[in-house]
């Protein structure tokens, strides 16, 4: 029987055979170019990430690049156990299976006596720390021979960091999160880990990049680096957009009278985001308001069945729908809740992408009281920020709007009025110049 210290050494032998493999995918998006002599004429990126649908920030930052001339690439993680490569809208992908049997590990099963139903990536894990993306995607990640590596949140960090050392490239750190503090079970059963790895591998970033001025002060206090550049979740209005016009898709969905109220949360369903308090809120709520949840989220059917066991006709559930229509639906409401609540760090800083939303389609604001929040939506007078704690503070906070049209028309000349501070092209003007300063690989 081999000891541990064995079994480690021959566990990391095999990642070494592994990870000198030349990769190339099904469409050849991630084929290395040095294999061949040939040298590429624009700066590589490769963007690193574990969603499998990849979010808007990633796709913004993504394009913009691309249109300043970078060529950029997407590896991140996919769903099940097959993997594909192909494009997120026009942008070359991979997705990374981390669940299934790996044939290249077949020794390792036979090792330790297991015939079925188990991942070599995940006895990986378990034997040397290593995470299962993190050892799948690396040799990936190694074989692209980028030029830059753009790591999404620190979950990719290593990945990003071991492909750029190896191939004398630059890298980036995208902090989409506090994450080692977010309230996640997972993340906090190894939050001294993550956070170890965060003070080694951030001061090695050549260009580090967060969502919210409060993080990034956040992360220079703890890990005593410069601030982080501060680009925000912000959209641009899609073409042909009018914030000043009259939208009516929610009620046109959900067969609701043109003077029936509606307040919406839209985006991902989970708890720690207060949502329980607004299906409670919705009998309170004057004139017969409509409280609307459109998206998804595995606690979305939690709050169904608490909208079941109260009166009808007062809680809906949307599908999520395309970025392009997003602003439509949010403007076609009266009120949106941003009811987060400081379960952790991670949300009492939250900036999240919905307040760039509300914004952009001038609805006026109902959120709870954290920094961020309440440093934009007071400075303009974009809404109402107040301790929302109960189904009472709730109705309360919302009523104050639903009741007063003349506060209401003033928060939307206001909304109207700050919509170009808070737009992606903006915030891609300071990805470019962020990018600019990387200079040459080595």
């Amino acid at each position: 029987m081999l000891t541990s210290a064995l079994l480690i050494q021959r566990l990391n032998g095999g990642l070494l055979s592994f990870c000198t493999i030349k990769f190339t995918t099904a469409r050849g998006y991630l084929h290395a170019d040095r294999a061949s002599g040939r040298k590429a004429s624009r700066s590589r990126v490769l963007m690193i990430t574990q969603d499998v649908e990849v979010t808007r920030r990633i796709l913004q930052e993504a394009h913009t690049l691309q249109a300043a001339g970078y060529d950029v690439r997407i590896l991140t993680r996919a769903s099940g156990q097959q993997e594909s490569a192909g494009e997120v809208e026009g942008l070359p992908a991979e997705w990374v299976a981390v669940s299934g049997r790996d044939r290249r590990f077949r020794w390792l099963y036979t090792l330790v006596g297991i015939t079925r139903g188990s991942q070599a990536a995940a006895l990986w894990s378990v034997f040397t720390g290593q995470h299962t993306f993190t050892m799948r995607a690396l040799p990936r990640a190694i074989s692209y021979n980028a030029d830059i590596y753009h790591a999404h949140d620190l979950n990719n960090l290593e990945v990003a960091y071991r492909a750029a050392r190896a191939n004398g490239a630059k890298l980036v750190y995208d902090a989409h999160e506090l994450f080692p503090d977010m309230a996640n079970r997972w993340v906090r059963l190894k939050r001294k880990a993550w956070l170890r790895l965060e003070k080694r591998l951030l001061p090695q970033a050549d260009l580090a990049i967060t969502v919210n001025e409060l993080i990034a002060e956040e992360m220079s206090r703890r890990y005593s680096v410069p601030p982080p550049l501060v680009i925000l979740n912000c959209p641009d209005p899609p073409p042909g957009f009018d914030p000043s016009a009259n939208y009516n898709l929610i009620r046109e969905r959900l067969v609701l009278p043109l003077e029936r109220k509606v307040v919406l949360y839209q985006g991902w369903m989970s708890e720690g985001r207060g949502l329980e308090n607004l299906v409670k809120a919705a009998p309170l709520l004057k004139g017969n308001a409509a409280v609307v949840f459109m998206g998804y989220g595995e606690y979305q059917a939690a709050l169904e069945r608490m909208a079941a066991e109260g009166p009808g006709d007062l809680v809906y559930f949307l599908p999520a729908v395309p970025q392009s229509a997003l602003l439509a639906y949010c403007a076609s409401a009266d009120v949106g809740a941003i009811p987060y609540q400081a379960v952790d760090l991670n949300n009492y800083y939250t900036s999240p992408n919905k307040l760039f939303d509300f914004i952009q389609s001038a609805l006026p604001i109902v959120a709870s009281d954290l920094p961020f929040l309440r440093q934009v939506i007071t400075s303009h007078n974009l809404g109402i920020v107040a301790k929302l704690d109960s189904p009472q503070s709730y109705a309360a906070a919302i009523n104050s709007l639903l009741t007063n049209p003349a506060a209401v028309e003033q928060i939307c000349v206001n909304l109207r009025r700050v919509a170009p501070l808070y737009r992606w092209s903006t915030q891609a003007e300071k990805l470019l110049r962020g990018y600019q300063g990387l200079g040459a690989r080595d």
